[in-house]
């Protein structure tokens, strides 16, 4: 019903309204009606009932009095036949005579008017008999002790009649007041409850409208806020469905428009962060910067720091990227080396016109590639170029060099044996056969470097060519050193394939160069560890460290900070590493000292 209610137009539920107050409001005659029957109730009993008692006790009241006072004043000498004539004249006879038809006796009172007969009876009976027989005393005695007694009994149950028949007249009295209090009460309910129903009605009737046309608003706010799609539940009110519907499909068409537009619009925006160029918009009117993705990738960077850096005009260490992206300046394909997050990235930098539909020029676009990967290829191309290079001259020259070398090296050995020991110091012999051991050494390192041939692969143990490198190179060291550096070896045992020799040439240049850079004093430390199907060994001395300026070319032919080194020690130790399908990488350097990695695969 409630549903059917609220389907109903307004006009419809306003009727119903007025004919429902209407009909409470008729429903007030009745209740009057009823309250008024209930009146005429309590007034028939009040008749029929409370006054019979009373004129009825009233009578007997009276006829008590008279025949107490007969019966108390009667002169005794005189007592005879005559005070029974005396005693039936004295009824009360205006009782009759004001109604001529006495009401009749209630049957509450009854049983009293046995009583009062029964009274009269004795005088009647008893009294008189007494007298018939000339008993007078007897007869005198008799109305003393039994008659007056019963007379006073009967006067004081008269009395407790009449206080009950005045308070049954006082509670029907009393019932007029709370009739017509019901009556109010009820008017007052009836009216409370139609101003009640009315306001109540109102409300429901005006929510249905308001609520309705609020929710509405609010739902047409958010659409106009961009929620397109966005629709209103349907009303039960029939005056606002054509307006409900109305708005559900405008917004489901605004919808499809922008969806539509959105979708064209991520595309375009997806073809730009898909491009593996950085892209920085620059709109001249209002500086704004945008960015694409691969901006955002190549600087390591999001929207809010970029922002940041080109309202602040850069900053160091990049500043000549960032003074090129400011200064409008048309530039193509610019070579910029930048530093981020501590690594140094080559770019390939342009900046162009944006044009609008009309061919005005309304900003900039700043577009770059990281060309990091092809420098890397280049430098490793000219490295290699430099190597097949150093290789031709080394093995040219180490062939040219080396037999005349030999030559000197035979004829100053038997000088060696044949002359005195004075003579050698004279002629500094000790010396030139120290530097053309020296000499011979850089030869060996030369050819090794030119064609150090492809490495005979064998289940070996690094711990058991340390324990066979460590005598020879202690061995050959000054004595000093001997006794001042310390070697920690912790090894796991665990088999790879390597090249002996070759891998004996590797440890031999690492550990050489962490005792040079010890300096005479302190400690070096081998150990291993398993990472990843790698045997990793670490190399770890206390020297001084690898200068800074170094760093970037350790492992370039010619390279050393030493004053005797040829710098080729490192060159070869790459070159065996990456034959073997291993590497080798700098960890950390520091006037503390210098950790090396040396990364071999594992047996299978």
């Amino acid at each position: 019903m409630e549903k059917n209610f609220l389907n109903m137009s307004f006009r419809s539920k306003i009727l119903i309204i007025l004919l429902l107050n209407t009909i409470l409001l008729s429903g007030f005659s009745l209740i009057f009606v009823q309250s008024v029957e209930e009146i005429n109730g309590v007034s028939k009993k009040i008749k029929d009932r409370n006054i019979p008692e009373l004129m009825w006790i009233s009578h007997w009241e009276e006829e008590l009095s008279i025949k107490q006072y007969v019966v108390e004043n009667y002169d005794s000498n005189n007592f005879g036949d005559d005070f029974i004539d005396t005693y039936k004249s004295m009824e009360p006879d205006h009782f009759h005579s004001i109604h001529k038809q006495p009401p009749p006796i209630p049957k509450s009172l009854e049983t009293f008017k046995t009583k009062m007969d029964l009274l009269d009876f004795s005088i009647m009976n008893n009294v008189q008999g007494l007298l018939q027989y000339g008993d007078t005393e007897g007869a005198k005695n008799y109305i003393a002790e039994k008659y007056i007694p019963e007379l006073e009994a009967l006067q004081q149950e008269l009395r407790s009649l009449e206080k009950e028949t005045f308070s049954s007249l006082n509670d029907y009295s009393n019932q007029f007041p709370s009739i017509i209090n019901k009556s109010l009460s009820l008017l007052f309910s009836i009216t409370l409850g139609v101003i009640s129903l009315s306001i109540y009605a109102s409300y429901r009737i005006s929510g249905s409208l308001t609520k309705p046309i609020e929710r509405m608003v609010d739902k047409v706010d958010d659409i106009a806020n961009g929620q397109y799609g966005l629709t209103i539940s349907k009303t039960s009110q029939m005056e606002l469905q054509r307006l409900t519907h109305s708005i559900n499909q405008m917004s489901l068409r605004l919808k499809e428009s922008f969806s539509t537009i959105l979708a064209d619009k991520m595309y375009r925006e997806q073809i730009l962060n898909s491009l593996p160029v950085g892209i920085i918009t620059i709109d001249d009117r209002t500086s704004a910067f945008s960015f694409n993705t691969a901006a955002k990738n190549l600087l390591h960077m999001n929207d809010e720091t970029l922002r940041t850096l080109i309202e602040n005009k850069g900053g160091s260490p990049n500043q000549s990227f960032w003074d090129i992206l400011l200064s409008k300046e048309i530039c193509q394909n610019e070579k910029v080396l930048v530093k981020i997050d501590r690594e140094n990235y080559h770019l390939l930098v342009s900046q162009s016109e944006l044009f609008n539909q009309q061919k005005e020029v309304i900003g900039r676009i700043f577009y770059f590639i990281d060309i990091t990967k092809t420098e890397e290829l280049e430098n490793k191309i000219h490295q290699s170029e430099k190597l097949a290079l150093v290789g031709e001259l080394a093995a040219g020259a180490a062939h040219e060099i080396r037999n005349p070398l030999a030559v000197i090296q035979g004829f100053l050995s038997l000088m060696n044996q044949s002359i005195s020991d004075a003579e050698k110091e004279r002629f500094y012999l000790p010396l030139v056969m120290k530097e053309i051991e020296r000499i011979n050494s850089i030869i060996e390192e030369m050819l090794l470097l030119s064609k150090p041939g492809a490495p005979i692969l064998q289940k070996i143990y690094i711990e058991d060519i340390v324990k066979d490198i460590l005598p020879l190179i202690t061995q050959t060291s000054p004595a000093r050193q001997k006794k001042q550096i310390e070697f920690l070896i912790d090894l796991e045992r665990v088999a790879v394939f390597v090249d002996a020799n070759q891998m004996k040439q590797v440890l031999h240049n690492l550990i050489r160069n962490s005792m040079e850079a010890i300096a005479g004093q302190g400690h070096i430390s081998i150990y291993s560890t398993i990472k990843d199907d790698a045997y990793q060994i670490y190399i770890k001395d206390t020297g001084t460290g690898i200068p800074l300026d170094m760093q970037s070319s350790l492992y370039h032919p010619f390279s050393t900070s030493k004053e005797t080194g040829t710098g080729l020690g490192l060159t070869i130790v790459q070159r065996i590493l990456q034959n073997h399908e291993g590497k080798i990488e700098l960890v950390s350097t520091s006037s503390e000292g210098t950790i090396f990695l040396i990364s071999l695969p594992l047996c299978e």
